[in-house]
C-alpha cells in the first residue's frame, strides 16, 4: 500500500511540474467544492507555483537575448 502512495504522489509531484496551471486549477476546483480543505495540497500547490515562477524566469531570460 506506501509503494502504490508512493506512486501517486511522485506522479503528482511531476504533473505539477509538467503543467502547473492545470495543477492549480484542479486544487481551486476542489476547494470551491468543499472537497478539500483550503491547506490540502498546499505543498503539492507550492510546488506548482514554483515552477511557475521557474517557467516565467525562463521566458523572460530568453527575451532579453
Amino acid at each position: 500500500m506506501i509503494d502504490y502512495r508512493k506512486r501517486i504522489a511522485s506522479m503528482a509531484i511531476q504533473l505539477a511540474k509538467e503543467d502547473p496551471p492545470l495543477v492549480k486549477e484542479v486544487i481551486a476546483r476542489l476547494r470551491e467544492a468543499g472537497e478539500i480543505a483550503a491547506d490540502d495540497l498546499s505543498y503539492l500547490e507550492g510546488i506548482a507555483d514554483r515552477w511557475i515562477r521557474i517557467a516565467e524566469e525562463n521566458l523572460a531570460k530568453g527575451q532579453r537575448h
